[in-house]
């Protein structure tokens, strides 16, 4: 087994860095974590409106490693904008882990932002038992709190892209099973998402283990079909005049008749079938892979659709606020790429509870409408942004914007010795880096001296 680089002197960060939000906290944390290292975080979340310090989200996730790690902690508490975080100096590089871990949230707050925390040390920990056991067994980790909240992957988005994205890049067997559904806006609901977690091999060329994660080897692929998921209530909508005339297509049916009642639901899976036929024909050609003029794939779209659409997941909810929308893209070298809506993520809520001021719609119709063109109109600008179009060497990363920032913290771990690994490869565009992305690898560099 390959030994831990030495420990080093306390680690001060300030929380305002960049995107200066929980990102960052999460990120410390495991690595402190992961490497015996002491942080010290000041101005947590001081670049967020509104309420600044740590959340409950955060706290969940400091007490979960504090515990299994034997670290001490200062300023953990909701709103505390300073947090010191000292593993034992003396203490093992791996710990027994549970087999079974429960993590309980207050409120509806994100599932996936505490795994996001939980993720990287618990690999760590099963790879080192690994080595002890004969048949090293899965971690189960059930989270309860909220699986679709704003600024925050849902348990959608973590099911269709993240896990199938892990696995592409080489990370260990990741499961994600949905329990049941937690919400942020209307009625208070807690959801709860169990992530069983197998043992990775250890990477003897990386100090900590993990495996090479390069991103380099990858070019964006073409699209080659798109998955559609929505969440929405039934909810009648009264027929008439407002009601445009649509055609029975695909996987989402509206009667022709339009004196006859339809649902939430049913407008917005067919307007985003709509929507995203007519957008992707206006982007360029080599993005999207399309049929052969000859093949029954081809003829059974030509006039409707570039490539295949479908209806992944419809799903009823049961209240006006549960929408959610998640557009997928398969890409021919097997990554995916998602861009998603959720209801409440821009306050539509308040303007509807406001009576509609500063011009938002209010009625239910429109606000289906405003999600669905925003949810798609995202999804194209990550397919395709004319913005950043140059005749550059550097390309596109292989995943979309927000996969890009949960993958740094494995690439920086899954680093070798080597100074060489990247030579001769065509690098990744960085101004398609979210500050999620750059937030992330700076972290990283202050913690693990890698170099990208």
């Amino acid at each position: 087994m390959s030994s831990s680089p030495t420990r080093r002197e306390k680690i001060h960060l300030d929380g305002r860095t960049l995107e200066g939000g929980g990102q960052l906290v999460r990120i410390a944390l495991a690595l402190s974590t992961i490497t015996g290292q002491p942080i010290t975080i000041d101005h947590i979340r001081g670049n967020r409106t509104g309420k600044k310090g740590l959340k409950a989200s955060h706290l969940a996730a400091i007490k979960y490693l504090a515990d299994v790690s034997g670290s001490a902690v200062s300023g953990a508490e909701v709103g505390s904008s300073s947090l010191t975080y000292h593993p034992l100096p003396d203490a093992e590089t791996c710990v027994r882990q549970k087999q079974e871990i429960n993590i309980r949230l207050p409120t509806a707050g994100a599932i996936s932002l505490v795994f996001q925390a939980l993720y990287p040390y618990i690999l760590h920990t099963a790879s080192c038992l690994a080595d002890e056991e004969p048949e090293p067994q899965p971690v189960r980790v059930s989270i309860t709190g909220g699986t679709n909240v704003s600024l925050s992957p849902s348990y959608d988005y973590i099911s269709q892209v993240l896990v199938p994205n892990f696995a592409r890049v080489g990370l260990p067997s990741l499961a994600v099973h949905l329990e049941q559904r937690g919400w942020a806006t209307g009625p208070f609901s807690l959801g709860k998402v169990t992530f069983v977690i197998h043992p990775m091999d250890r990477n003897e060329e990386s100090p900590y283990g993990f495996p090479r994660v390069d991103l380099d080897r990858y070019p964006r692929g073409e699209i080659t079909q798109v998955d559609i998921t929505v969440l929405a209530p039934d909810t009648l909508l009264v027929g008439g005049s407002d009601q445009h005339k649509v055609r029975k297509k695909g996987n989402s049916q509206i009667p022709d008749d339009t004196s006859q009642p339809i649902t939430i639901r049913q407008v917005i899976e067919y307007e985003t079938m709509r929507m995203l036929r007519a957008r992707l024909r206006r982007i360029p050609s080599s993005i999207v892979k399309r049929a052969r003029a000859d093949s029954p794939s081809a003829r059974s779209y030509e006039n409707e659709e570039i490539v295949p659409i479908s209806l992944h997941t419809s799903e009823r909810t049961h209240h006006r606020s549960h929408i959610y929308i998640l557009i997928v893209a398969h890409t021919s070298n097997g990554f995916k790429l998602g861009r998603d809506a959720l209801f409440g993520a821009h306050g539509e809520d308040s303007h509807r509870k406001s009576g509609g001021r500063k011009g938002r719609p209010t009625d239910d119709r429109s606000i289906a409408l405003e999600l669905v063109e925003r949810c798609v109109d995202d999804f194209v600008h990550e397919l395709y942004d004319p913005g950043l179009q140059s005749t550059s060497e550097k390309r596109q990363p292989c995943v979309d914007e927000y996969m890009r920032d949960q993958l740094v913290i494995f690439e920086a771990l899954g680093k070798s010795t080597s100074k060489c690994e990247a030579d001769g490869k065509e690098k990744e565009d960085e101004r398609y880096y979210s500050l999620h992305t750059q937030t992330a690898r700076w972290v990283c560099e202050q913690m693990l001296d890698v170099e990208w």
